[in-house]
């Protein structure tokens, strides 16, 4: 059971706290007989641990328990701790110093405490306690459809997705690219390297036919030249360059072409592995640790491909999405509005 639902079992509980005990024992029979249930208590101690521990759709008290400041006190608390609680005061007194705090402190009412105005403080009580009701069961529909609307949603995805990946299975049976393919297109790469035996063997294992768009600078102001040209996708950056370090080529071209993907590396020496970073934002993570030869750095360049087709496959899935059913969640959404503004205007 949700708190909600907790709540609304329990739409038609009072607490009335009175210390004059034949006056507490008439109200809460008054209140029993009209089919409420009913907790009655003389200490406000006790009151204020029953708030803190269950909903009680009204609170009745008395402005003279304990006092008139110690009866205020309690209905700022009983507001604080259960706003939706409706608190209606009971007094003898009906003069504005005593009426006017009750209203102030948040009381929805302020209702004579004598015998001739028994029945109306009843009819009060069972309005109230209808109202909260009444709320609470508006509010676990409103949170109900609000559900209801985010699993359509997630349904609806999930549907478009299904239908993107049945159509690339189709085309890849037919030999065709992929929808996700045919969308990210040749993937620009563009390396950065004045020697050239690693750039030779990433052309030859990453060639045009499948996807790949490699170009070759070797020093970092071409490469800088290169980048303002034509904005790779991928930049692979030697460390140590002629002109400039590899980390100040990165950082540049990095921030005139947003969503790149850049990796620094350090080529092996001998017995010596290398070591290639990725670059993100400001931040190096490591890679590969031990890079050791070209193939390491093709798994690698391999991996971030599947990663790009699949942000313009989800890209894809969200567009058929919206196109297909935009106008029944905006539908969904403006009802939802009304909905919850109707709730507003009547609370």
């Amino acid at each position: 059971m949700t708190v909600q639902e907790a709540k609304l079992s329990s739409a038609q509980e009072v607490l009335v706290l009175d210390a004059e005990v034949n006056v507490l024992k008439g109200v809460e029979s008054v209140l029993l007989e009209a089919g409420l249930t009913v907790t009655a208590l003389v200490l406000p101690e006790r009151a204020r641990d029953q708030i803190l521990n269950r909903f009680f759709s009204v609170v009745l008290c008395d402005l003279d328990t304990p006092s008139l400041d110690g009866a205020i006190d309690f209905i700022r608390f009983v507001r604080d701790k259960s706003p939706l609680t409706v608190v209606i005061a009971m007094s003898r007194r009906t003069s504005f110093d005593v009426v006017a705090p009750a209203f102030r402190a948040g009381a929805a009412d302020v209702m004579p405490e004598n015998r001739d105005s028994v029945l109306a403080l009843r009819d009060r009580v069972l309005r109230a306690a209808r109202d909260v009701q009444s709320a609470l069961g508006r509010d676990q529909l409103l949170g109900e459809f609000a559900e209801t609307n985010d699993d359509l949603v997630r349904k609806l995805m999930a549907l478009s997705a299904r239908a993107t990946e049945l159509e690339d299975k189709l085309l890849s049976t037919d030999g065709e690219q992929s929808s996700a393919v045919s969308r990210l297109g040749a993937l620009h790469l563009l390396v950065v390297d004045d020697q050239p035996d690693l750039v030779a063997a990433l052309a030859k294992a990453l060639p045009g036919d499948k996807g790949w768009r490699l170009q070759h600078a070797q020093s970092g102001g071409e490469a800088l030249d290169i980048a303002t040209q034509i904005p790779p996708q991928i930049l692979v950056a030697r460390e140590s360059l002629p002109d400039l370090t590899g980390s100040m080529v990165v950082k540049t071209i990095k921030a005139s072409v947003p969503g790149l993907v850049a990796m620094l590396f350090v080529p092996p020496t001998g017995a010596k592995d290398g070591e290639v970073k990725m670059v993100d934002q400001s931040r190096l993570h490591t890679l590969i640790p031990r890079f050791r030869s070209a193939a390491d750095l093709v798994a690698q360049l391999s991996d971030v491909r599947d990663a790009l087709q699949r942000q313009a496959r989800e890209r894809r899935y969200v567009k058929i999405f919206q196109t297909q059913y935009l106008e029944l969640l905006q539908r969904c959404q403006r009802l939802q509005k009304q909905l919850e503004s109707l709730g507003t205007e009547k609370k």
